[in-house]
């Protein structure tokens, strides 16, 4: 698929830790490795709460805990989920801070209309004061060149949105947005888009397994359960968990595909977005430049600077919550307000573990035909200078 060989081509990778970059270098069929996901689809997120229900977790044969709802001893109380824990922020942030509405601090605080550029707003200059990981992802390195700008569109929640960001939106040449939210995410903060912008939804969720829903618990519990649900590194491990599930689960994967046969045969520009445009957004474009020969480092670049421009409004969601005593341990809420490396190298794996390599997963996993595929490079590649093609094909 990529137009130049991979930089490793060894038949089987070696046992190596989960995320690190020779675990997905082979392009055959990987044999068994302590660090290879298993087959079973992974439990996520939480099971609505149930009367006489508490977070708990169980034990997986060599694979540690995971959440799932244990019974309350008599007397306790099950955590329940206010009417107030619909977000107002962007982010994943949305589902932890609307328990505790706050002010924002003036590092996230919009900046005047009068920043926001009118004209051909692509490229660098793509900026939305209400959703701060927002970005144009052309001027990336790419098969024989680079991305074009101006064509697709990466963002968090478009929920928040001003005048002046939906004007950028227009000028832009925008002409589809695709929302990867659950239904809750979208009842809670529904986007407020320019009436001229069609809008698709096509959500990325396990019905069963709200991750909105159960961070959101997380919150509401208290610091003895936040500590049961992701101490001990068991919210990195959920984190790694939600991105192999971005690969086995059958309808995530025609979500994407039907995201990148938008993209393929639209006539304009379409932005694509999640909650905080930094999991199932991440994972999509990761898809996208992986099909268009990126290299291997700038399509981590690009997905690890979600955490950048979330920082700010991850640590007044944190500093608010701390000064309320609804979190007395922030660490634990660190690994799922952000990204990071092994997070992204969890799909690549499951991907290759599943197909044999990242192309098959394209191909067969996704379903996308070569006329797709070419169709994906001939709009988004402008020819020129050098690629040293993708990785893992």
């Amino acid at each position: 698929m990529s137009s130049a060989s991979p930089a490793w081509s060894t038949p089987r990778p070696p046992a190596t830790p989960c995320g690190t970059v020779s675990a997905f270098a082979s392009t055959a069929r990987p044999g068994p490795s302590p660090c290879w996901p298993t087959p079973t689809r992974p439990r996520l997120e939480e099971r609505p709460q149930r009367a006489g229900v508490r977070v708990g977790r169980h034990r997986h044969p060599g694979r540690g805990t995971c959440p799932r709802p244990v019974p309350l001893s008599k007397g306790q109380s099950p955590v329940t989920l206010s009417r107030a824990a619909r977000g107002t922020l962007t982010g994943l942030a949305a589902a932890l801070i609307a328990v505790v509405p706050v002010a924002l601090t003036p590092a996230v605080q919009a900046a005047p209309a009068s920043s926001i550029l009118r004209q051909a707003p692509v490229g660098a200059d793509f900026k939305l004061q209400a959703a701060p990981n927002a970005r144009d992802i052309g001027g990336t390195p790419a098969a024989g060149g680079k991305i074009k700008p101006g064509l697709v569109f990466r963002t968090d929640a478009l929920n928040r949105l001003t005048d002046a960001d939906k004007q950028t939106l227009v000028s832009a040449g925008i002409t589809k947005i695709i929302d990867f939210r659950s239904p809750t995410e979208r009842a809670a903060n529904p986007d407020q888009l320019p009436a001229s912008i069609p809008e698709d939804s096509l959500p990325v969720y396990d019905p069963d397994n709200d991750f909105y829903l159960f961070f959101a618990k997380a919150v509401q519990g208290g610091p003895a359960v936040q500590q049961e649900m992701l101490g001990d590194g068991k919210g990195a491990q959920y984190m790694r968990d939600y991105y192999k599930w971005m690969v086995t689960d059958p309808t995530a994967r025609n979500q994407f595909a039907t995201a990148l046969k938008d993209i393929a045969g639209g006539s304009g520009a379409v932005l694509y977005h999640c909650t905080a445009g930094k999991d199932r957004t991440g994972w999509m474009t990761a898809i996208l430049m992986h099909i268009l020969g990126t290299p291997e480092g700038s399509i981590y670049d690009n997905y690890l600077a979600s955490n950048d421009r979330l920082a700010a409004s991850n640590k007044a969601t944190l500093d608010a919550l701390v000064a309320q005593g609804k979190v007395t341990d922030r660490s634990l809420f660190e690994p799922v307000l952000g990204v990071s490396r092994d997070y992204l190298a969890a799909s690549f794996v499951q991907a290759v573990q599943s197909y044999g390599s990242i192309d098959r997963f394209v191909s067969d996993g996704l379903g996308l035909d070569s006329a797709t595929l070419d169709a994906l490079r001939a709009k988004l590649i402008e020819k020129g200078g050098l690629s040293t093609g993708s990785f893992g094909g």
